[in-house]
């Protein structure tokens, strides 16, 4: 009986010894595998420290870098404070994050002045139009919209007619009268819009308030389709189809007499002469 006691725990020891050692080998496995991180290059890039609105003039204090990894990089980043500040700090042409990478087309040239025409890419020109409450979408458009420019006119027209054409389109809105900052919400009523164009488009723009009137289209900010729109003439406004039939049935009143028999009074309806059935039957009153 002692040496069946003294098997079993024997036994007993050993499985407990295999089941410690087979627990030990799946923990170091699991951490071995945890552990194994496959390494990555990265570089530095320079981030917004704080908040940068537009119109900044930069410093170190407004900038960090971080690490990135070196096969997602941003386009057009920069790795170093310095190659951002340069000789002479540019100013923020973009609003940007805390913790957004900064990027060139944020930024203007070095030592650029502050003020509206640090905005004005390379290439680029700003015109100012004259518009009203209506002609400026009621004061909804505003700095960093972007509009379609419409042009009504009748010059080169042989029957004098207008036709409305659209000039322009997905143009970018560099200010409202003397206002530039993207951060104005609130709707205002302006006498002009400054624009955001090219040379041949500022002089499209210039010749064609000159000879006809120009009115805003205020595009959603995510829209940067550019469509084939065709020239509007005063006969587009007019139906071409060719007005409906409509088919009109009159009701028809058919005369009514009342014949009354002592206390009972009937009402009959007549046609052509010929007594018809009662319609309706009226008791008269007790007297």
């Amino acid at each position: 009986m002692q040496m069946r006691a003294l098997i079993i725990m024997v036994v007993a020891l050993v499985a407990g010894l295999a089941a410690v050692f087979l627990a030990k080998t799946m923990v170091d496995q699991q951490v071995s595998t945890a552990t194994t991180v496959e390494r990555v290059n990265t570089v530095p890039v320079v981030i917004a420290k704080t908040d940068l609105k537009m119109g900044t003039r930069l410093d170190k204090l407004m900038l960090d870098t971080i690490d990135w990894p070196e096969t997602s990089l941003p386009e057009n980043h920069f790795r170093s404070i310095d190659s951002v500040l340069g000789d002479a700090p540019p100013i923020v042409l973009k609003d940007m994050k805390k913790g957004e990478v900064v990027l060139h087309y944020k930024l203007s040239p070095h030592g650029a002045k502050g003020g509206l025409p640090a905005k004005i890419p390379e290439d680029m020109r700003a015109i100012t139009i004259a518009v009203t409450e209506v002609r400026g979408v009621a004061g909804f458009v505003l700095p960093g919209n972007y509009v379609d420019v419409l042009h009504t006119t009748s010059v080169g027209r042989k029957d004098g007619k207008p036709v409305n054409r659209v000039l322009m389109q997905n143009v970018q809105v560099l200010g409202v009268d003397q206002l530039s900052s993207e951060d104005e919400t609130k709707p205002t009523v302006v006498n002009a819009v400054t624009l955001l164009v090219n040379t041949a488009d500022g002089q499209k723009l210039t010749l064609a308030s000159t000879v006809g009137e120009l009115n805003l289209l205020l595009r959603n900010e995510y829209d940067a389709s550019i469509l084939e729109v065709k020239t509007l003439e005063l006969s587009d406004l007019v139906p071409t189809e060719a007005p409906t039939k409509v088919r009109v049935y009159k009701r028809v009143r058919r005369p009514t007499v009342e014949v009354i028999r002592g206390l009972e009074i009937k009402t009959q309806s007549v046609s052509e002469g010929k007594e018809l059935s009662p319609a309706t039957t009226t008791p008269s009153p007790a007297q």
